[in-house]
């Protein structure tokens, strides 16, 4: 029997280099940020038609700014990552997957997992992090979830202050627990 793990958190939390920790320690990953470039690229023409252009940083300023543009957005491409997530899980030999899903609890999808786990990391932290200018960052981090609800709501949470090797440790340690649990050790 399989054990699925939702992996969430917030913007620059740490949620990829978790998913990567979980990886090397021999789970089995999805990442749904890859799901939905796959089939954003597989729907261009859908959305050039809805957003009148196909560029990603463009759509994503529209989205960040028009709930309803987002939830338009959200509404075509969250089923078919679902579904190709699904069909990964059914067919992947791995005992323990880890489904990593940055708008778990936004799409109300937690109960469809063994466990969530929470990937926490203060707002500086995050801001030192993160890819995106600030201002980006800012309307990223109003369009999710706070993270401390996230936390609250998941099974597992792991603080992810420190370095890349501290996480990888942290994490490790949980799977090889939820790999003892799962044989009864």
């Amino acid at each position: 029997m399989k054990t699925v793990i939702a992996l969430t958190g917030g913007i620059s939390s740490g949620k990829s280099a978790a998913a990567a920790a979980f990886k090397k320690a021999g789970a089995f990953v999805i990442c749904a940020d890859n799901l939905a470039a796959k089939y954003f690229d597989a729907n261009s023409a859908k959305i050039k038609k809805y957003f009148k252009t196909s560029n990603k940083k463009k759509i994503a300023q529209i989205i960040f700014k028009n709930a309803a543009k987002r939830k338009w957005l959200e509404n075509l491409l969250h089923p078919l990552i679902l579904e190709e997530a699904r069909k990964q899980i059914k067919k992947s030999p791995a005992e323990i997957i880890v489904f990593e899903i940055p708008l778990l609890f936004e799409a109300g999808l937690q109960k469809s997992f063994d466990f969530v786990l929470c990937i926490y990391a203060g707002q500086q932290t995050r801001l030192k992090r993160t890819p995106f200018a600030s201002a980006d960052f800012k309307k990223r981090f109003l369009a999710q979830m706070p993270l401390e609800i996230k936390a609250q709501k998941s099974d597992f949470v792991i603080y992810n202050e420190g370095s890349q090797k501290e996480l990888q440790q942290k994490i490790t340690k949980l799977y090889k627990l939820i790999k003892e649990e799962k044989n009864g050790k």
